[in-house]
């Protein structure tokens, strides 16, 4: 099986154009972890597989879901917002089925 975390890793790091080392400097800054370059290596080409702790930091880190970050969902809308999605079609949906039992009475 192919590991989703590590290629999403890799491509949500490269997309804001950090290096290894970057991105473990960073997070180590902002969370007070100790990574290093080998570890984002190992990670990313899955020779081993994070703790959920760090999976959490890195969706923290890079703004996406968790589900984003383990390959439920390719959106890598944050949670909260796609919780907002989620709520905004609902409530759509019924002010569409609230409008059409009421023109049809």
């Amino acid at each position: 099986m192919e590991d989703v975390f590590g290629k999403r890793l890799k491509e949500l790091r490269e997309d804001k154009g950090l290096t290894m080392e970057m991105l473990a400097a960073d997070m180590n800054y902002q969370y007070g972890l100790k990574l290093n370059k080998g570890t984002i290596s190992r990670w990313e080409s899955g020779a081993t597989d994070p703790a959920i702790s760090y999976v959490v930091k890195v969706a923290d880190y890079f703004d996406v879901s968790l589900d984003y970050c383990v390959g439920l969902t390719d959106s890598r809308l944050p949670a909260r917002l796609m919780a907002y999605a989620r709520k905004f079609s609902e409530m759509q949906n019924q002010k569409v089925k609230s409008e059409s039992e009421n023109s049809n009475k």
